[in-house]
């Protein structure tokens, strides 16, 4: 019996020196910094507006223009956030030694003077604890009270944005504790309030009341989830746990909280390089394409165009955005069920060029793509293989129909190529030069665009 609870004994410390070892590995505090980044940006991204009066400037359009993961801290910044806040909410161990950090908090909610804290902690009246403890337990005392009414303001954002300086500021307050969350003795349940504010200061030189001088968006949301101290494993070896977690949101709205319109002057300035707020911005740094198509000329086969690309911004040329990404396509007339079947890939570089139309949701696109392409033809019963070089131009439309989705509309209206065809047969090769253009061949494909933002 005893050789049988010694090993289970040594089966536990080695659990628990592994488990010490893999949290250790995984980091869960920065596992919390990434969960509290995707919660911030949650209640950015779902937030309902709520109205308020019309104003002669309008800062909505400058909004959407921010990128969204630009507005939250990165998911390292956020973990020292989180040390930083277990540090404010954890109490002294050294000189609390009779109390556990549960304890002191569930005394916190008990009590209304920090007199009777003190005795609920130090199991003691107030004058009867020792000057230098009394100190240490009432500056926990009043660390408590300041979390629960000014939170904990998390790393401030400062950036420029179309000639406006950005500045965000996330806050996140303790709202309440209650202890054992989901029934589990070894956390402290919190609830949360998260408030952004996002603030534009914009140089008024276009002369004109229609742009902002200053604007406030408020966000906020509630939120919940267990908090967990770090403690000792069955090796006394320090293990550091996650710290805090959080649940979806709940309740998100964001509200104009301030608003100031530039003023319009008896002597208007000569610059007029800024541009206005009111001017349509697209607001996706990233993209997928997915297109399905045909390509048909008088004198040649039919062919079904298939492609997708990965599109990333780099660059804006006159205010609009320039977009580079890979981009594989297929071109195929294996589906036309006759004798010649040709099935060709290519694979490369595309850039493409955007331009907002009305409110923005709609956009002109142009675009260029090069590559390498290679394939097989089967001629009645004749193979050969191609390779070689492809360069082609299309031109069309992206139809904004949800967030982060669009409908896109190409029509390819030139193409080079450069083919070397080879027989499998033998050795024989030959290579071809040719440029095709919207009255030789049209290719048009219909397509989902998926924004990453």
């Amino acid at each position: 019996m005893k050789s049988r609870l010694s090993l289970i004994l040594f089966l536990s410390i080695l659990l628990s020196v592994g488990s010490t070892g893999f949290a250790q590995k995984k980091n869960p505090r920065l596992q919390s910094g990434q969960n509290l980044r995707n919660t911030i940006l949650d209640m950015l991204r779902s937030a309902k507006e709520t109205k308020v009066g019309a104003s002669t400037c309008d800062p909505s359009k400058l909004l959407k223009s921010l990128p969204k993961k630009k507005l939250v801290p990165s998911k390292e910044d956020l973990k020292k956030e989180i040390d930083r806040m277990m540090d404010s909410l954890t109490y002294p161990k050294s000189v609390l030694v009779s109390t556990s950090h549960f304890d002191a908090m569930e005394y916190f909610n008990q009590v209304t003077k920090m007199t009777d804290f003190v005795f609920k902690v130090q199991k003691k009246d107030y004058g009867q604890v020792p000057p230098s403890r009394r100190k240490v337990v009432q500056d926990y005392y009043f660390q408590l009270k300041r979390a629960k009414k000014e939170g904990f303001n998390l790393k401030k954002i400062s950036f420029t944005h179309k000639k406006c300086k950005v500045t965000v500021l996330t806050n996140l307050k303790p709202v309440k504790w209650v202890r054992g969350y989901k029934k589990n003795a070894f956390v402290m349940g919190m609830d949360w309030k998260i408030t952004t504010d996002i603030t534009f200061e914009c140089p008024c030189v276009n002369n004109s009341d229609k742009d902002v001088k200053k604007a406030t968006y408020s966000y906020t949301a509630d939120t919940k989830g267990p908090m967990r101290f770090n403690d000792l494993g069955l090796n006394l070896k320090p293990i550091t746990r996650y710290g805090l977690r959080f649940e979806k949101v709940t309740t998100p709205k964001y509200v104009l909280a301030e608003l100031r319109c530039c003023l319009v002057s008896s002597n208007p300035p000569q610059d007029g390089s800024f541009v206005s707020p009111d001017e349509d911005i697209n607001d996706e740094t990233q993209y997928i394409d997915t297109s399905v198509g045909i390509s048909f000329g008088s004198e040649e086969e039919t062919e079904a165009i298939a492609f997708a690309g990965w599109f990333f911004q780099v660059a804006n040329i006159g205010e609009n955005p320039l977009y580079v990404g890979p981009k594989l396509t297929v071109n195929t007339t294996a589906l036309n069920g006759n004798d010649f079947k040709a099935t060709r890939f290519v694979v490369g570089p595309s850039a493409e060029y955007k331009i907002p139309v009305g409110s923005g949701s709609t956009q002109i696109i142009t675009g260029v793509n090069a590559g390498y392409s290679f394939g097989n033809i089967d001629s009645f019963g004749f193979e050969q293989t191609t390779s070689g070089f492809n360069v082609g131009a299309y031109t069309g439309v992206e139809i904004g129909i949800g967030p982060n989705l669009g409908l896109g509309i190409l029509l390819n209206f030139f193409e080079y190529n450069n083919t070397t065809f080879k027989a499998k047969e033998d050795d024989f090769k030959t290579t071809v030069s040719n440029s095709t253009f919207l009255t030789d061949r049209a290719g048009i494909t219909v397509g989902v665009r998926l924004g990453l933002d």
